[in-house]
């Protein structure tokens, strides 16, 4: 499947910083099959105008929630379970990374028609059985300031 290469930040050194995320062309536009690691605002499903600069807008959402869930080198098995609770939910796992004190990333994709509460409930609980875990949404917030809900499911059926 091909990628879309989208601009992630500047770096410390001015350099960009980038993430290749598996997405389907359509015309001059993107419609991602993952939710990003890295690049905040996204999720799949979502349709994206990208730019010479590969910054990227949202044009068109896709009905998916994602989530950023970090853990200990030791909790990938209160991970795996986590990603069971989000599968009941009709969401599942883009992916999963590791840091270099082998803590660890993984990326979910849930469908807002799960709800927030059902979300949260499953996330809430797994911050109860992992207290050093984290997690947060990756397009329920503007990530200009990382509060300002974008509020886009209000749209949705």
């Amino acid at each position: 499947m091909p990628t879309v290469r989208l601009l992630v930040a500047i770096g410390p050194s001015g350099r960009p910083v980038h993430e290749d995320v598996l997405a389907e062309p359509e015309g001059r536009r993107w419609r991602l099959a993952a939710s990003p690691g890295l690049a905040m605002g996204a999720a799949a499903g979502d349709l994206l105008r990208v730019h010479d600069d590969n910054s990227f807008e949202v044009v068109e959402r896709g009905g998916n929630i994602a989530v950023h869930v970090s853990a200990p080198s030791t909790a990938d098995a209160e991970v795996d379970r986590l990603k069971g609770t989000l599968e009941s939910l009709g969401g599942w796992c883009d992916g999963k990374g590791w840091t270099r004190d082998r803590s660890s990333l993984t990326v979910f994709t849930i469908p807002f028609r799960a709800g927030f509460a059902a979300i949260e409930s499953a996330l809430n609980a797994y911050l109860g059985r992992v207290p050093a875990g984290e997690w947060y949404y990756v397009n329920v917030y503007d990530p200009a300031d990382d509060s300002t809900p974008l509020n886009w499911w209000l749209e949705q059926k």
